[in-house]
This record gives C-alpha cells, sequence and structure tokens, in this order.
C-alpha cells in the first residue's frame, strides 16, 4: 500500500504463513511493521493496546480462522481505523450468514451459488453485498 508509514502483521497460529510473503516485501523495501502472532483467546486483550497506540498512517492485515478476524477487526474499528486500513486474509473455509430479501429469514452457506430459503421457500442467489447492519450477504430470488 503506497504512502502508509507502518505496517501491522497480526494472525492466529494459521495465518501466519498467509502473511511470509507481505512481511518479505516489508522488510525489502524498509518499512517499518510490526508482527504478532496469538496463539490463544486470552492474548487479544494485547491488541486493543497493541492498537489503541497507533498513529495514523498504519495499515493492518489481518489473517486467520474467520471468527479471529471479525474480532480484530472489530476492534480495530472501535479504535479508529477504517475500513480502508485494513486489509483481511482468511485461512480455511468459512460459512457465511444469508439473509433472505423476501422473508428476512436467516440462513448459513458455504460458498454454492444457489439455496433455498429454509423459512420461505423461495430460491435464493448467494450475492456478493455484504450488510454490516445486518452482519450478513444477502440472498436475492432467483429469477428463471
Amino acid at each position: 500500500m503506497e504512502g502508509k508509514r507502518k505496517f501491522l502483521f497480526c494472525a492466529d497460529s494459521k495465518g501466519a504463513r498467509s502473511l511470509y510473503i507481505l512481511v518479505s516485501q516489508a522488510i525489502d523495501e524498509n518499512v517499518p511493521f510490526d508482527f504478532h502472532v496469538f496463539q490463544d483467546v486470552s492474548e487479544e486483550s494485547f491488541v486493543d493496546e497493541w492498537l489503541s497506540q497507533q498513529k495514523m498512517g498504519v495499515y493492518l492485515y489481518i489473517s486467520g480462522a474467520a471468527d479471529f478476524l471479525k474480532r480484530i477487526q472489530n476492534k480495530a474499528l472501535k479504535i479508529g481505523f477504517s475500513e480502508h486500513d485494513l486489509h483481511s486474509l482468511p485461512t480455511g473455509t468459512a460459512k457465511k450468514k444469508l439473509v433472505c430479501c423476501t422473508c428476512h429469514g436467516e440462513s448459513e452457506v458455504d460458498v454454492q451459488s444457489y439455496i433455498t430459503c429454509a423459512h420461505c421457500g423461495l430460491e435464493l442467489e448467494v450475492s456478493a453485498h455484504y450488510s454490516r447492519r445486518l452482519d450478513a450477504y444477502l440472498g436475492y430470488v432467483t429469477i428463471q
């Protein structure tokens, strides 16, 4: 990310490998950075202090399981990071929460493109539209 003063790399034990290339690039370009791998949830109390001590212009890379990413992103956003200052690299597969645009029922989906709503029975297309307010992706009725 051009023009950033410092990078923060934050990962769980499985996500550390996916940040290796970015850390190497930061070293090659002589860009200041911090790197922390969290082994368990109890260490995450350190995150609030670590993130709150950072100055403007810091870019945060987070890598790990979906629940880890969500916790760290929420902490960073509360402290004052913008969404533009965050980049996440998920490891493994994660289920998405999907909200039916017709009945507003919630379902969990894997990576499939279409599902049948368990609440109203309509076939839904799993969209890429994400609602922060609902913390879910939107499922639109398929038209055939």
